[in-house]
């Protein structure tokens, strides 16, 4: 039997890590930049430094390799889209490594390691405070967040074309829930209009929060965290100052756009008008914020946390968009309000928000379906002979799509399980264990007791490590990494093509 004489496409996964490489250190210079313009020298140059390098290192890669065909076999793409991620991870670590010899709170390449991967994988999580940063790495934090947010594998699509049609199988792996659908004739096309509508919300929301009264800073860095579903940076407290009932209301707004379906928007631009706003996904996913808010509103006005209605609407409104679109805020004290508000809170977390979009969780069509095929074994136990196919919005869900879904939630609920017993380790309360893995697993980040704030240098290194593999694991979906773990994937006999 004659075997492969290649099991990867070597030249295309090195040229990949090549591209990203690159996007990254042209992402670091705006940062670099602003320590110059606000006279820091000690900070600008360590900043362009690690600019350099992770150019350099981009540019090497290309320059050894050479181009490399476009043949993507679809294991393969889960291999290239996990060692892409972390290659974004370890290349963002390299500016806090160099200006952190200056600041001790930033020293370490554990830390290093937590901070990058908590960007890049929109988790609002950290081990470093960011008031003990300088200005220009808080906008790296807020630039790589805003990247990690859509996704680099879709950057990458969208500056090197040349990946042709192995960019649809990538992208699929990238893109968060069940299914990606390809709405133009290339999927760099795509691509591309996806930046555009995720720029222009961009934009959109930084004039708001300017208007709102947020300096030109706090409203760049808070329009990148927040509508990359990744939390509010409240740098040296300018937020907690300005985090009006209008500045709310922007921040839940965005926050509840990006975890729309994109489809939905790229249905609007081709005036596909009322098959975007008929979405079952974004009317479940309203329905389910509405409701809970109300019903945390109204929990909160009762128990007496806040005396007038409007106040309790408001922050229960900010509460529920938090943990509903997996952004963790953390400028609420959730943790003093109480029980009820929590367990709704968890709820949401798994949960999530709606599939190709920035949020993290199970997604709203996967809950969907879940709560149709649980219907389903009722309705087969009263008429065991009875033909019924689940069914969402007259769309019958084939049985393969089905049987993954229901897959992929066991797979999240073992995971979670297993991180409890991990987890409980470092030996810390009960609230602090229980809600970890899911704040983490969901890329939300903020959970209660002592993570309540998003803080997680109370883990030990080994912990910390534990961690930031939950927080990828959630943003690519399990699948990425459980894959390296089967016989199959390795045996390059059994491998589709």
């Amino acid at each position: 039997m004659k075997l492969p004489t290649s099991r990867f496409n070597g030249k295309l996964i090195i040229n990949t890590m090549a591209i990203i490489l690159l996007i990254e250190g042209i992402a670091m210079i705006p940062a670099g930049l602003m320590a110059f313009i606000d006279g820091d020298r000690a900070i600008a140059v360590p900043l362009i430094l690690a600019a350099l390098i992770v150019m350099g290192l981009g540019f090497a890669g290309k320059a050894k390799v050479g181009p490399s065909h476009n043949r993507i076999k679809l294991e393969e793409s889960y291999f290239i889209v996990l060692v892409s991620w972390f290659t974004a991870i370890f290349g963002g670590m390299i500016p806090y490594i160099l200006v952190g010899r200056d600041f001790k709170g930033i020293t370490g390449v554990a830390n290093a390691f937590f901070e990058s991967a908590a960007n890049w994988t929109t988790t609002n999580a950290w081990v470093v405070d960011v008031n003990t940063m300088p200005r220009a790495l808080v906008l790296w934090e807020a630039t790589s967040s805003w990247l990690g947010g859509m996704g680099i594998i879709l950057l990458t699509i969208v500056i090197f074309s040349a990946l042709g049609v192995g960019g649809q199988k990538l992208a699929g792996v990238e893109i968060t829930g069940p299914e990606l659908e390809k709405h133009t004739a290339k999927m760099a096309d795509t691509a591309k209009l996806l930046y555009i509508l995720y720029g222009a919300g961009s934009l959109v929301e930084m004039l708001l929060l300017r208007v709102a009264g947020l300096p030109w800073f706090d409203a760049v860095i808070n329009t990148m965290s927040t509508i990359s579903t990744s939390g509010t940076i409240n740098y040296h407290g300018i937020l907690s100052e300005h985090f009006t009932p209008f500045v709310k209301i922007i921040i839940a707004v965005f926050s509840i756009l990006a975890s729309f379906n994109f489809a939905i928007y790229i249905k609007l631009i081709k005036k596909k008008t009322k098959e975007a706003f008929m979405d079952f996904e974004m009317h479940l996913f309203i329905l389910i914020i509405v409701f809970s808010t109300i019903l945390v509103a109204v929990i909160l006005f009762v128990q007496g946390y806040y005396n007038n209605p409007w106040d309790a609407f408001v922050n229960g409104l900010t509460g529920v968009v938090s943990f509903s679109c997996t952004t963790g805020f953390t400028l609420e004290r959730v943790e003093l309000w109480p029980s009820a508000c929590k367990f709704i809170f968890i709820l949401l977390m798994m949960i999530g928000g709606c599939s190709t979009s920035t949020a993290g969780g199970i997604k709203v069509i996967r809950f969907a379906v879940l709560t149709q095929l649980i219907r389903r074994g009722v309705y087969k136990r009263i008429h065991p002979r009875a033909v019924k196919p689940v069914i969402i919005r007259d769309i019958t869900i084939s049985t393969t799509n089905a049987s993954s879904i229901s897959t992929f939630t066991l797979l999240f609920m073992a995971i979670y399980l297993v991180s409890i017993l991990v987890l409980s380790l470092e030996n810390l309360d009960m609230e602090t264990t229980l809600t970890t893995p899911i704040a983490l697993f969901s890329n939300c980040g903020v959970g209660f007791s002592k993570i309540s704030n998003a803080n997680f240098a109370i883990f030990s290194v080994l912990g910390r490590i534990y961690c930031v593999l939950l927080m990828v694991f959630g943003r690519l979906e399990i699948y990425a990494l459980l894959i390296l773990f089967s016989r199959s994937f390795w045996n390059p006999n059994r491998r589709s093509a």
